[in-house]
């Protein structure tokens, strides 16, 4: 009866340790929310200091909002070859149908298309490396907005994404209009 007991108690044990237990992406998640939690209080300043250093009338300059969302280590843009070869990829395949249409039998446009192929096997081949990585939190998306002058007296809107890494260093990844480009261009490449 004794044994029974010990026996039971150790399977409720292991059904209660298996019933709790996170997968990857719940634990990312949690990572990540700590980490938003800690970080927090001064993104804003961290980023405010890189934005001044960019921008040509640094003094007009007016924060509007920074929202942070997760990043895991098998988001392809946030992986910076990844997004590197994406937007060659992007930009090529934009300036062959700029420049060449509906030419597919011209010398020059059998070269770019050779090339966009080239590019095309990297991308996959980036893709299906970042795809099979077990997820991990890997960062912090801060799309940060915010008013400024282009010209003396002309004030427009911007917004960029920056990326806090696990070492809380911060790094720009690019400006809103173009990481809505290659996001659009992902899926669509991707079907997704």
């Amino acid at each position: 009866m004794m044994k029974m007991k010990t026996l039971l108690i150790f399977a409720l044990m292991f059904l209660t340790i298996g019933c709790t237990q996170q997968s990857r992406e719940e634990i990312a998640e949690k990572i990540g929310r700590a980490k938003i939690k800690k970080i927090e209080k001064n993104v804003n300043a961290r980023i405010e200091k890189m934005v001044k250093g960019m921008l040509k009338y640094p003094e007009s300059y007016q924060p509007i909002s920074t929202e942070m969302s997760i990043v895991t280590n098998n988001m392809i843009l946030y992986d910076s070859d990844a997004f590197v070869a994406l937007r060659d990829l992007n930009n090529t395949i934009e300036d062959f149908n700029e420049n060449y249409a509906n030419d597919t039998t011209s010398q020059e446009a059998r070269q770019e298309l050779g090339a966009i192929q080239a590019m095309s096997e990297v991308v996959v081949g980036v893709a299906n490396k970042i795809e099979n990585r077990p997820v991990e939190f890997e960062a912090i998306d801060a799309y940060h907005q915010f008013y400024a002058e282009d010209r003396p007296g002309h004030q427009v809107k911007k917004g960029y994404h920056f990326v806090i890494h696990k070492d809380n260093r911060i790094t720009l990844l690019c400006d809103h209009d173009e990481f809505l480009r290659i996001e659009a261009f992902t899926r669509e490449l991707f079907n997704e």
